[in-house]
C-alpha cells in the first residue's frame, strides 16, 4: 500500500473511492473483480487505525457479504445484559444468535488486502479535499494530486453524512481497558438518560480480562462521561479513541450525479445503536456491482439501482430502527425502568434469544406482540414516548404470537 508520496497519480481510473473503511473496502473488492480500475484513497497512515468501531457483529449477517479470517474475532458473545438507570437488569442470552467480536484494524486489513489482490490500488495518508463533477465523470483533488474517474465513490463515513444530517452525530468515547470487573462473552450496556441522553454506555469484552468500554449521548462531554463511569470500576487504560458516530438512518438520495455514497457516508448503520459493518459492506458490494454494470455498458442510469437494491434488504428494518430511536430519546429515566423489567419477561427474553441481531426491531417488536406494546405504551409516564408506542402498534403490522 503506497503512500501519497510514493507513486505518480496522472492517470486515470474508472473509479475513485474515498476512505478506506470496510464500505469503500468492500466496494473497492467488487468492482475490481467486475473489471474496473479502481483507486482507493485514505486519509490515514495505516488501513484500519486509529480504530473507531468496537467490532460487535453478527456473523449472520456479514457471512452474506464478507466473511472475517478467523484470526480476527477476538470474541464470542454468549450473553447480553441490560441495566436500568436503577440497576435494574435484564439478562438476554445470545448464544444462538452467532455474535462475535472483531477485530475491526485486521478485518479491514483482510478487505484492503483483497481489494488489492483484484487490482485496486490502496493509497494512504491521502485524503480527498474536494470533488469536481463533470457531466462524464469526476475529477477528485487530494492535495496537490488530481485524480480522475467516471464515478467518485464516497465512504468517508461521518464526514460524508455531517452534510445531509449533522444534528443525528453524537459525540462519543471509547477506551480500551483492562480489568476484572467484566465478563468475557458478556456484553452490557447501561442506560441513563440524564448521563447518556439518547444513548447509552456499553462493555464489550474482547477477551478475558480486556474490554471495549465506551459511552455516547446527545449534547454531552462523552470523555467525562465514561471517565465518570470508570471512576469506581477499576480499570487500566489501553487505548482511547473520540470520535462521532451516526444515527440518523440512510440518507435521502444514495447517488448524486457522479457520487456514490456507501456505509456510513450514506447512512447505512444502526439508528438504534450506530452498528452497522454488514450493512455497510453490503452497501459497497451492491453499488460496485450496479456501477460496474453502469461503466461496462456505458449506462448512467443503471447506477440508481444500487439504492433499491440495498433498501430491499435493509430498507423497512432501518425505518422501524428510526421509529424506535425516536421513542428512546423521549423515554425517561423512570420509563427505561419499566422497559428493563418489559425485557425481563421470559417470553420476551426467549423470543429475542431466537431473534436477529441485526434486524433487532424486528425481533423486539415480535417479542413483544401487540399486547406487550399496548401495556408498554399504557406504563411509560413519557406523553410523547407513549404517544409514539401507539403509533407504532398501529403502524406496524405487529401480530400477536
Amino acid at each position: 500500500m503506497p503512500n501519497a508520496s510514493d507513486t505518480s497519480s496522472s492517470r486515470r481510473y474508472d473509479v475513485v473511492v474515498g476512505g478506506g473503511s470496510v464500505a469503500g473496502l468492500a466496494f473497492a473488492a467488487e468492482a475490481s473483480k467486475r473489471g474496473l480500475s479502481v483507486v482507493v484513497l485514505e486519509e490515514d497512515k495505516e488501513i484500519g487505525e486509529p480504530e473507531k468501531c468496537d467490532g460487535l457483529v453478527s456473523l449472520q449477517e456479514l457471512r452474506r457479504y464478507a466473511m472475517p479470517e478467523k484470526s480476527c474475532v477476538q470474541s464470542r458473545v454468549t450473553k447480553g445484559v441490560v441495566f436500568s438507570p436503577s440497576g435494574r437488569k435484564a439478562s438476554l442470552d445470545a448464544s444462538r444468535l452467532d455474535v462475535v467480536v472483531i477485530d475491526r484494524s485486521s478485518f479491514d486489513k483482510q478487505l484492503a488486502g483483497n481489494a488489492e489482490a483484484w487490482g485496486a490500488e490502496v493509497r494512504l495518508g491521502v485524503r480527498v479535499t474536494g470533488v469536481e463533477e463533470r457531466q462524464d465523470g469526476v475529477k477528485v483533488r487530494a492535495g496537490s494530486e488530481v485524480y480522475a474517474g467516471s464515478y467518485y465513490v464516497d465512504a468517508t463515513g461521518p464526514t460524508g453524512v455531517m452534510k445531509f444530517n449533522r444534528e443525528r452525530l453524537v459525540p462519543t468515547a471509547k477506551y480500551e481497558v483492562e480489568g476484572d470487573w467484566f465478563t468475557d462473552g458478556v456484553v452490557e450496556v447501561y442506560t441513563d438518560q440524564e448521563k447518556y441522553p439518547g444513548f447509552f454506555a456499553w462493555v464489550i469484552p474482547r477477551g478475558p480480562g480486556i474490554a471495549k468500554v465506551g459511552a455516547a449521548g446527545f449534547g454531552i462531554n462523552a470523555t467525562k462521561a465514561l471517565e465518570a463511569f470508570l471512576s469506581d470500576r477499576d480499570s487500566k487504560i489501553v487505548s482511547k479513541v473520540a470520535c462521532t458516530i451516526y444515527v440518523g438512518g440512510p440518507i435521502e438520495q444514495f447517488v448524486s450525479g457522479r457520487t456514490v455514497y456507501v456505509g456510513e457516508s450514506a447512512g447505512q448503520v444502526k439508528p438504534t445503536t450506530a452498528g452497522g459493518i454488514p450493512s455497510s459492506v453490503a452497501g459497497g458490494i451492491i453499488a460496485a456491482r450496479w456501477v460496474s454494470d453502469s461503466v461496462m455498458l456505458k449506462d448512467p442510469s443503471l447506477v440508481l439501482r444500487y439504492q433499491p437494491d440495498w433498501s430491499g434488504r435493509y430498507g423497512k428494518e432501518y425505518r422501524l430502527m428510526t421509529r424506535l430511536r425516536h421513542i428512546y430519546e423521549n423515554l425517561s429515566n423512570g420509563d427505561l425502568d419499566k422497559l428493563v423489567a418489559t425485557l425481563e419477561r421470559p417470553k420476551v427474553a426467549a423470543k429475542l434469544a431466537s431473534g436477529s441481531f441485526d434486524f433487532h426491531a424486528s425481533a423486539a417488536l415480535s417479542a413483544l406482540g401487540v399486547k406487550g406494546l399496548l401495556q408498554l405504551a399504557g406504563v411509560l409516564v413519557s406523553s410523547e414516548a407513549k404517544q409514539a408506542v401507539s403509533s407504532l402498534v398501529r403502524s406496524s403490522g405487529s401480530k400477536e404470537n
